[in-house]
């Protein structure tokens, strides 16, 4: 066996991860130094994303986006998820009730106007290591985020109950994946099914842009200040591309997670510093061009999160590991 080429391990305090939207920004655990943001905003009920200043990215207006409700299909498609569910139930939990930032009327909910599960709940035990020996990338952690959470399961107190009643708890699990190291593009795209399609580099996984009742989950369900939840196992993720991890500058997006077929994850930026649609994406919400990867510029496919839906992946490039 080879020695590993490169480590990276991410503690917590390892980083001091902040990025705004419009002019909110995202706090970490007081434990790092820096002021718990997320627990204030949450708090005062001022939005998933604070008192937005500059609210228009781009082509993309964060008061006013595009809800992604029955964008799913049996086949890949720009703008969709292909998934591997086709029938999904209704009344299984989750939002129950529309907050004032969906507007049916025009099909758009308002991001900036979104309130979020109150709490900044710290987690010292969070572990997140991602190395590379050979051929094989494995990425492991034990599932907690390295920034404050919100209070979960939500209390009747919260604001948010009166929305969605989220009654699990976060809890942390011992996860490992063996991903390819340069992964490569399938014959055929494979669909999304429930669960991690992903992990970021905070430790904490991220699902598709689907709810438990198939509808748009960025939109519908209320999750904290970092747009994360746990799932009924316990599992802390996200549906969309977390305000709490740097993504500084204003070039090609940061390396932010990695998907389960071992395709890395970029920021909303492309080249040239362009903030991506899914226009500029393919029906995976991905492209290729030169990237820094493992610290060598390669021409490879890789994913870009964007404001809009499908928000992450509209389905896998690469041949996905088993979950």
């Amino acid at each position: 066996m080879p020695a590993p080429r490169l480590v990276l391990a991410l503690g917590v305090g390892s980083l001091a991860l902040s990025i705004a939207i419009g002019s909110a920004a995202c706090g970490k655990s007081s434990s790092d130094g820096v002021a718990a943001g997320d627990g204030d905003a949450a708090a005062g009920g001022d939005g998933a994303s604070g008192e937005a200043g500059t609210n228009t990215t781009s082509n993309v207006t964060l008061m006013s986006l595009p809800i992604g409700d029955g964008k799913y299909g049996a086949a890949p498609k720009v703008g969709y998820v292909f998934s591997c569910q086709s029938n999904f139930m209704t009344g299984i939990g989750g939002a129950f009730a529309d907050g004032p930032w969906i507007h049916k009327d025009t099909g758009t909910f308002d991001f900036t106007a979104k309130i979020a599960v109150q709490g900044a709940v710290a987690w010292p035990a969070h572990t997140f290591t991602m190395t590379v020996s050979g051929a094989t990338r494995t990425v492991a952690g034990n599932g907690l985020p390295d920034h404050d959470t919100g209070t979960f399961p939500i209390g009747a107190s919260d604001p948010a109950y009166a929305y969605d009643r989220n009654p699990s708890s976060i809890k942390q699990a011992a996860k490992s994946w063996a991903l390819p190291a340069t992964p490569t593009v399938a014959a055929t795209e494979s669909c999304l099914g429930g669960g991690p399609i992903g992990i970021l580099l905070t430790g904490a996984a991220f699902f598709d842009a689907l709810d438990g009742e198939g509808r748009d989950a960025v939109a519908h369900e209320v999750q904290d200040a970092c747009q994360a939840h746990p799932e009924m196992s316990g599992t802390y993720h996200y549906h969309s591309l977390t305000t709490c991890i740097a993504d500084p500058g204003t070039a090609h997006s940061a390396l932010l997670g990695y998907a389960r077929d071992g395709f890395g994850i970029y920021g909303v930026r492309g080249e040239d510093g362009k903030t991506l649609t899914n226009a500029d994406l393919d029906a995976c919400h991905g492209h290729t061009h030169t990237i820094m990867w493992d610290g060598a510029a390669v021409s490879l496919y890789h994913y870009h999160a964007t404001y809009e839906y499908p928000y992450t992946l509209g389905c896998f490039k690469g041949t996905p590991i088993k979950g």
